[in-house]
C-alpha cells in the first residue's frame, strides 16, 4: 500500500512534466515530419524527417528491401535546420524457400551524397557510419543521397533519396511546430 501512495504521488508531481512535451506530424510529399518540442511550447525542437525513397529507383534482392532514412535537426533560432543525426534502415528478411538472410556482420551500407565522398559503415553496427554521414550532411548539404546495402561484395539494395526537397521540408517543419505551439 505504502508503495501505491508513493507511485501516486510520483505521477502527480511528474504528470504536468510529461504533458509539456508535444510532438506533432505533418506527411507531405518529401516525407513525413514531426516536430518535438522539449519542455513545452517554447522549448527547444527537434525535427524528424523520415524522407521519401525517390519512386522507380533502387533496387532490392533476395532477403533485402530498400533502405530507408531518417534525418533528425535541431531547429535555430531563424528557423534553419541543422543536421544532428542520422538512422539509415536496412531491413533484410528471411524466406522459407529463400534460406536464411546473411547476418549482418556481413553487410556493408554505403552512403554517397551528391558530389562527395562515399561513406561505408558494417551492417552490425552503423553507430560511427551514421555519425559521419551527419557530418557530411552539416558540411554540404548535397541535392541527393544514394544508399546501398552491399552484401558479399554485390550490391543487393539501393535507395535514392532526394535531398533538395529541404526548403520544403522546413515549411512542413514550421506547420508541425505551429500545430505544437498553436
Amino acid at each position: 500500500m505504502r508503495f501505491a501512495a508513493l507511485l501516486l504521488a510520483w505521477l502527480t508531481a511528474a504528470a504536468p512534466a510529461a504533458a509539456q512535451a508535444c510532438e506533432a506530424s505533418v506527411i507531405s510529399k518529401p516525407g513525413e515530419v514531426i516536430a518535438a518540442l522539449e519542455g513545452g511550447r517554447t522549448g527547444p525542437v527537434l525535427v524528424m524527417w523520415s524522407v521519401e525513397r525517390r519512386e522507380g529507383v533502387g533496387e532490392e534482392a533476395d532477403h533485402f528491401a530498400r533502405p530507408g532514412l531518417m534525418i533528425d535537426f535541431r531547429v535555430g533560432a531563424d528557423g534553419a535546420l541543422a543536421p544532428e543525426r542520422v538512422v539509415v534502415s536496412v531491413t533484410r528478411y528471411s524466406d522459407p524457400e529463400l534460406g536464411r538472410a546473411p547476418p549482418l556482420s556481413e553487410v556493408r551500407v554505403r552512403a554517397v551524397p551528391a558530389g562527395s565522398r562515399a561513406i561505408e559503415w558494417g551492417g552490425d553496427d552503423p553507430s560511427k557510419g551514421e555519425a559521419a554521414l551527419a557530418k557530411q550532411l552539416k558540411g554540404a548539404w548535397p541535392a541527393e543521397l544514394v544508399v546501398e546495402v552491399v552484401a558479399r561484395g554485390v550490391v543487393v539494395a539501393s535507395s535514392t533519396f532526394d535531398l533538395s526537397v529541404l526548403p520544403v521540408v522546413r515549411g512542413t517543419a514550421l506547420q508541425a511546430i505551429a500545430k505544437c505551439r498553436g
